[in-house]
């Protein structure tokens, strides 16, 4: 029991006034609260959501692209189409030889031939002697 009469709901309760009869003040509960709260409370939750959800994308993002370059060990390649590194965030084009080069170098170069710029390994079967660039693409990594 506290040394003095006090209400739920209102400042007496935190025993930072006294007060010689209790206050007659009814308890809030939150179905009380007026609209305005609810619509800071409700956009607080929103922005919080939405922020996560930006942070998700990044980070998975961010991990789905060094899990490639980790799985291939291409980190500290160089293009041997354009003879530069490779760096972070780069779009690499994978050939089924394992062989890896920037996306746009790789396009430009199957545009004159279909062969892998390592090992001269043909892209397109016997029976497909000019497949589509768009095909070898699609096939890509």
């Amino acid at each position: 029991n506290p040394p003095f009469p006090c209400c739920v709901g209102c400042s007496c309760s935190l025993g930072l006034i006294y007060t010689p009869k209790p206050c007659t003040m009814p308890p809030i509960t939150f179905q009380d609260l007026p609209l305005n709260i609810y619509m800071v409370i409700f956009g607080t939750g929103i922005f919080v959501f939405v922020l996560s959800l930006i942070f998700c994308c990044y980070f998975i993002s961010k991990l789905r692209h060094q899990a490639q370059s980790e799985r291939f060990g291409y980190k500290e390649q160089t293009c041997a189409v354009c003879l530069e590194d490779f760096k972070a965030k780069e779009e690499l084009g994978v050939l089924p030889c394992q062989h890896a080069f920037h996306r746009k170098c790789l396009v430009k170069w199957l545009e004159v031939r279909c062969v892998c710029p390592m090992c001269n390994k043909p892209m397109a079967g016997p029976a497909q002697p000019h497949a589509g660039i768009g095909t070898l693409l699609d096939e890509l990594v």
